[in-house]
């Protein structure tokens, strides 16, 4: 059923819980398994100003964390048996695990959320909610 799956990991435990899940059901299907994190510059404009919007050394900074978030996850995938692709993706989260998606052929994908409900909903956004709308493949949110 599933050929190709992908999984959006971060360092929260909603994307704990989702990369769980996403192991188990690679490993059931024997798919491929695709982690993506992806640095949100986004997020700097806030803290830089618009002066400066992408300070070299807090981008540095996120493109370390992420090889360090993607390197535990393949750890976790490494103990179910899968050994898992990984991509870094730079720049806004929904458009990337789209285009991740989209890239690798993917025929699931597998995202936690945090949940948020209300003002902090409003101002931080879905991530989740996003791919959820606009994916062109089934999408499984997994809560934390």
């Amino acid at each position: 059923m599933f050929t190709s799956i992908l999984v959006a990991v971060d360092a929260s435990e909603a994307a704990q819980a989702a990369l769980r899940h996403a192991c188990d059901i690679a490993k059931t299907y024997n798919a491929k398994l695709t982690l993506v994190n992806v640095v949100d510059v986004s997020k700097l404009l806030a803290v830089a100003g618009y002066e400066t919007p992408y300070p070299v050394d807090a981008i540095e900074i996120m493109r370390k964390d992420s090889a360090q978030i993607l390197s535990e996850a393949c750890a976790t995938c490494g103990e179910t048996g899968i050994t898992p692709a990984t991509q870094t993706g730079e720049g806004d989260a929904v458009e990337e695990i789209l285009g991740t998606a989209e890239r690798i052929h993917a025929d699931l994908i597998v995202l936690g959320t945090h949940g948020r409900k209300g003002l902090s909903r409003l101002f931080i956004g879905s991530v989740a909610e996003g791919v959820l709308r606009r994916a062109g493949a089934p999408v499984l949110v997994v809560r934390q």
